[in-house]
């Protein structure tokens, strides 16, 4: 059985390969100011952006689109593509990149606008206390 492979720029692009395309780029105070992103501005090395981007899922998306729409420049997509996770969009094959675009004001709303298209789940970290019974006041069953 023959696996087909996404026509995503992002397949298999590991996230060290896709930060060091960035950073060489636009450099960490420049992405720390086109992604709102403060942790960018304090970069205390590859490894630890890195594990940053891996816990929080909104800002590897964020960073996962800006390389997508304006450090490849690929026209985006409707929104009801946005709304999926950048890694599981396909680019049509008629496609290619182009030029990276220039850090604007324009480009800081494009970027937080597609972003804002995503729907995250939030889990319930706070658990219902159970009801106080003052005749077994310790729990015990």
């Amino acid at each position: 059985m023959t696996v087909k492979k996404q026509n995503n720029p992002l397949f298999g692009l590991k996230l060290e390969v896709l930060l060091t395309e960035l950073s060489d780029h636009y450099t960490w105070p420049g992405l720390s100011e086109a992604l709102c992103i403060d942790r960018f501005n304090f970069h205390t090395g590859m490894k630890s952006t890195s594990k940053f981007l891996r816990n929080n899922q909104w800002a590897r998306e964020k960073v996962e689109v800006f390389y997508l729409y304006e450090f490849k420049a690929y026209p985006y997509p409707e929104p009801k593509f946005l709304a999926k996770p950048p890694r599981d969009r396909n680019i049509p094959e008629e496609q290619s990149p182009g030029e990276p675009n220039a850090i604007t004001d324009a480009l800081i709303d494009r970027v937080d606008i597609a972003c804002k298209y995503r729907i995250y789940d939030k889990v319930s970290t706070i658990k219902e206390e159970p009801v106080y019974d003052p005749s077994n006041p310790w729990g015990v069953k």
